[in-house]
């Protein structure tokens, strides 16, 4: 599996060379094990703080290694494979 680092997006169309911070790989666990995880709940699990999860997954969209499908509320994070 190839690893995606998304802390320098300058440079997002080059993402051969590039890793997943540790938190960043434990949100991707998380939403694998249940895609209709909160973002309160993640920060609740990592211990860090609701807005440091809303940034991480701001970033992971960005750059297209997920997606969040259905509404805020009611949705479902989709993890896209093909980047991965």
């Amino acid at each position: 599996m190839q690893q995606i680092s998304i802390s320098n997006t300058q440079n997002v169309g080059d993402m051969s060379e590039t890793k997943l911070t540790e938190r960043q790989q434990k949100i991707l666990n998380l939403i694998k094990e249940s895609s209709t995880i909160t973002a309160k709940q993640m920060s609740e699990t990592l211990s860090v703080s609701p807005r440091t999860i809303e940034r991480d997954l701001s970033l992971m969209k960005k750059v297209g290694i997920l997606r969040r499908d259905g509404k805020d509320n009611d949705g479902v994070w989709v993890v896209i494979e093909s980047i991965l």
